[in-house]
């Protein structure tokens, strides 16, 4: 037959028994909690040193673009000092050029036409003179 384990047994004994136990828990509390604040602190500096290199990853970008605009602004500025004045100059040539060869063609087209009618009049007047009918 089996006793029950704290039947004779003396109230003090168990009280103490029973707080050994309780203390027990407590410590494994204890530990418990220490072991979730120190993955709570890990995570908190996982976090700030991730929220650290975006920071610094954005100062970058910042600089970066600031670098940037600055140079679309220099090549703006070059552009409308030395580029645009050239392409005029060049639309400029190009439009003369254009008239040119226009009254070229003109002139000789109507040279063409002037030449075409001598011509006509001059074998009238040649038949006229040699008697060619």
């Amino acid at each position: 037959m089996v006793k029950p384990l704290f039947q004779d047994a003396d109230p003090t004994n168990e009280v103490l028994l029973r707080l050994g136990e309780l203390s027990a828990s407590v410590q494994h509390l204890l530990s418990d909690f220490g072991d979730e604040k120190i993955a709570a602190r890990d995570n908190r500096a996982a976090v700030h040193r991730r929220l650290d290199e975006q920071a610094r990853e954005l100062s970058a970008l910042k600089t970066e673009l600031t670098l940037s605009r600055q140079v679309v602004e220099d090549l703006a500025r070059t552009q409308g000092e030395t580029v645009l004045p050239a392409v005029a100059d060049w639309r400029d040539i190009k439009a003369t050029g254009l008239r040119l060869v226009g009254v070229l063609a003109i002139g000789g087209v109507s040279l063409g036409a002037t030449l075409a009618w001598f011509s006509d009049q001059a074998v009238a007047l040649l038949r006229h003179w040699l008697k060619i009918t």
